[in-house]
């Protein structure tokens, strides 16, 4: 597997964790930026976290499924 794949690979395993721990300890730093705020804005800060757990939880499927795929081919 290509250098370059771990290294974004890697990116994308700390969002998505990211995503989750701060749904998980409802950390107001995360749920006070801007983007957050937007989500907090037009659901609850109940809703924002849903969503940001959800979405991280994708973004890790997403990765294993990647790899997973990427060893069959190789």
């Amino acid at each position: 597997m290509p250098k370059g794949l771990w290294f974004v690979s890697a990116i994308f395993v700390a969002s998505g964790l990211l995503a989750i721990l701060a749904s998980t300890f409802n950390w107001d730093w995360f749920f006070k930026s801007n983007n957050a705020r937007l989500l907090v804005g037009r659901l609850s800060r109940r809703g924002a976290r849903i969503v940001y757990f959800i979405i991280g939880c994708l973004i890790l499927a997403m990765v294993v499924a990647i790899h997973h795929r990427l060893s069959e081919t190789a």
